[in-house]
């Protein structure tokens, strides 16, 4: 099968073209003013990937959808662009949705991918699948209105809330060496996170995730009651855990012993 992907010099394409091409699948990548161009490149494949920022992803799918045989998306919301692609595909198109948890890797082994079939899903799209599962990913299988909604809340939240303490810090007048030498291991840990969090790189994406999911304010308005009133949090968020308390207690232990 020849795969075709939109934006396929960016993280994403450089990640997945040797997989794709390890699975026995031929691999192009097109964009607005490469050879092939992005009209060329879904004409003359047999599946395409649309690779592209969040917010010109319903652009590219409205421009080539109606020239594929079947089309996919790296994007990391999943109503909208899966509503495009359905829209502006022709009746016999295939179409299925993608999201990578996670960014540029040497290898996937291990690592998530949310998948959202459609009604129009068929045998390429599976092929795509089965490609990803060889290279050892995890395939989650989800709605778009379900992604969407557990992003909110699992990505879109930790966004805000490693921010907010991070500019509630710069905000003390604490430096970031005051900040480390006055913090215990899992601090120094969340202070990392944040540093990698706003990596120059991250601030197009996460900023249009939060801008295109229409769960992103509900989301920010119940952090913010929350804040207001913790009462029992302890408790409540042990409640969370249930029986899978232990095992993360060990898993942090484990992710913290070389600082300890």
């Amino acid at each position: 099968m020849k795969i075709n992907i939109i934006g396929g010099s960016g993280q994403m394409g450089r990640t997945h073209k040797p997989i794709f091409e390890a699975a026995g699948h031929e691999v192009i990548i097109s964009g607005r003013n490469s050879t092939p161009n992005m009209e060329e490149g879904a004409k003359n494949s047999d599946l395409t990937i649309i690779s592209v920022p969040i917010p010109a992803t319903e652009e590219i799918i409205k421009k080539v959808a109606p020239y594929c045989t079947a089309i996919m998306d790296f994007t990391s919301l999943k109503k909208f662009p899966v509503e495009a692609m359905l829209k502006y595909s022709s009746p016999n198109c295939e179409v299925g949705g993608l999201h990578p948890l996670y960014g540029e890797s040497p290898s996937i082994k291990g690592m998530t991918i949310i998948y959202c079939p459609t009604k129009k899903s068929g045998k390429k799209c599976q092929e795509v699948i089965n490609a990803l599962k060889s290279a050892g990913a995890r395939i989650i299988t989800a709605t778009p209105e379900e992604h969407d909604f557990k992003i909110a809340l699992t990505q879109n939240a930790r966004i805000k809330l490693l921010e907010a303490y991070a500019l509630l810090i710069k905000d003390s007048k604490l430096t970031i060496e005051e900040s480390y030498k006055f913090s215990p291991p899992p601090t120094k840990k969340i202070l990392d996170l944040i540093a990698r969090q706003v990596n120059e790189n991250n601030n197009e994406m996460y900023k249009a995730m939060q801008d295109y999911n229409p769960l992103d304010k509900e989301i920010r308005d119940n952090l913010i009651e929350i804040l207001k009133n913790p009462k029992n949090a302890p408790e409540r968020i042990r409640e969370l855990f249930d029986n899978q308390l232990e095992s993360a207690q060990k898993r942090a232990k484990k992710l913290l012993s070389s600082e300890e």
